[in-house]
């Protein structure tokens, strides 16, 4: 059996990684104590609720990669090991997510420990469900998409940026039928990450998970509409998106650029059941930094992945912080002649990349004076600078004014390539770097 999100836990715990928080604790303090934390964080006892609640597995870098049970080093280069040995999930009878069925009128979000997560968030938001819905061609498509409660059986749901699930709704709401879907909260880290990832068309993204995992995620049929859940995560919520379109008022919401959103118009989620395991915990994604950290991941490897297929030879790929792990990457290649500007049309041909700089292997990516000094002296504006107008933007970036936008639309943006690798034509002497005579023969220390 596939590592769930409790042995994830348990093996955290045992190499000290788990911070335990056994005094009872009012809900409202769950956010600004799991930011001050260095380590995830265990509240045992929220106030007025059943259910304990678990946040922090990926607040930093370091953090994901002991989730993972991955070197730091490796996050990028692994997640594609998933593409390339994907399995099948297998659907079993009877699963832990089940053990505890409630419908209809049974259903109460309230009982959820639901933290404000943000100072100007517009209400109480669930930021760590993975979303389940099938396609018009029949698969099964997996995102992390926030809800934010509005009364004990609804929430709404954030559409508002292209996505998988949202091309899924649009044709759903085009005949004007409900999409099923199911969220199911408390999953193993693959599967979030897997979640995360823009998967290839007709590809299901728990079949990359079987990948990492190295063998199939384990599903189970949701009890209202026979879609697959993850049988062994600890809270699922069955429902589906109304047809109403993009009509409801939602946000303010702090999100992963680290940046509020304003107000905007969204579906309705109405749950019409909610299982879970008999002694379940509630997973919280705490904004900015898990969520950045889990794209920046996926974004690494899709970066590996098109760098790939345009025949680029890739020496390093970096997604950098203050972007928000998503929308500047940084990467080193073995260069032949036009190779810069190959590598940089291919990388912003992915929809959320708006920055990137390509150097040549010699430079450090992750040494910010080097990738400068590179910017600096292997770079003429008027011809390494690519500028494309009219690319997919996001909601998120307040550049693209999307407050402008009639309700529903999709912004568009403005992407930029520096190619700062060596021109053509300028021999590397060039651009040797200063060495000091005699420094492998004396030492300093030899004359204190």
């Amino acid at each position: 059996m596939p590592e769930c999100f409790r042995s994830v836990l348990e093996r955290l715990d045992k190499d000290n990684e788990l911070l335990h928080i056994r005094k009872p604790i009012d809900v409202r303090y769950i956010s600004p104590l799991i930011v001050q934390a260095d380590k995830p964080v265990w509240f045992h006892d929220p106030i007025s609720f059943d259910i304990p609640v678990v946040s922090g597995l990926y607040w930093k870098r370091d953090r994901l990669a002991r989730s993972l049970n991955w070197p730091e080093s490796e996050l990028g280069v692994r997640f594609p090991r998933g593409v390339q040995k994907m399995m099948d999930p297998v659907t079993v009878e009877e699963a832990p997510c089940q053990e505890v069925v409630k419908l209809g009128d049974e259903v109460d979000l309230t009982e959820l420990p639901i933290p404000f997560l943000g100072e100007r968030d517009g209400g109480a938001f669930i930021s760590a469900g993975v979303l389940l819905a099938r396609d018009d061609e029949g698969v099964v498509n997996a995102g992390v998409y926030r809800l934010m409660y509005r009364s004990r059986n609804e929430t709404s749901v954030d559409l508002v940026t292209n996505s998988d699930l949202r091309r899924c709704y649009e044709a759903a709401f085009k005949r004007q039928e409900p999409l099923p879907i199911a969220v199911c909260i408390g999953v193993h880290p693959f599967e979030m990450l897997c979640a995360a990832f823009k998967a290839p068309p007709g590809v299901c993204e728990m079949n990359i998970a079987g990948g990492l995992h190295g063998e199939p995620v384990r599903m189970v049929a949701a009890k209202t509409s026979g879609l697959p859940v993850l049988a062994d995560c600890e809270i699922v919520l069955e429902g589906e998106i109304a047809p109403v379109g993009w009509t409801v008022d939602e946000g303010p919401f702090g999100d992963f650029a680290g940046m509020y959103t304003g107000v905007r118009w969204n579906p309705t989620f109405s749950v019409k059941a909610m299982t879970h395991r008999r002694k379940p915990l509630f997973q919280v994604i705490q904004m900015p930094w898990e969520n950045a950290w889990l794209g920046a991941v996926a974004m690494e490897a899709q970066i590996l992945e098109v760098l790939s297929a345009a025949g680029v030879h890739t020496v390093a790929v970096r997604v950098t912080e203050g972007s928000a792990c998503r929308w500047s990457v940084i990467v080193s290649i073995r260069k032949r002649a036009g190779g810069g500007k190959n590598a940089l049309m291919a990388i912003l041909s992915l929809p959320d990349t708006k920055h990137a700089v390509v150097v040549d292997e010699d430079v450090d990516i992750f040494d910010a004076e080097q990738v400068e000094w590179a910017k600096t002296f292997r770079v003429q504006a008027d011809q390494d600078v690519i500028i494309i107008s009219g690319a997919q933007g996001k909601h998120i970036d307040p550049s693209v004014r999307a407050w402008e936008l009639p309700k529903g639309q999709l912004p568009t943006t403005s992407k930029m390539g520096i190619d700062a690798t060596t021109p053509e034509g300028i021999s590397p002497d060039h651009y040797e770097i200063i060495t000091h005579p005699f420094r492998d023969k004396v030492k300093l220390e030899s004359f204190l």
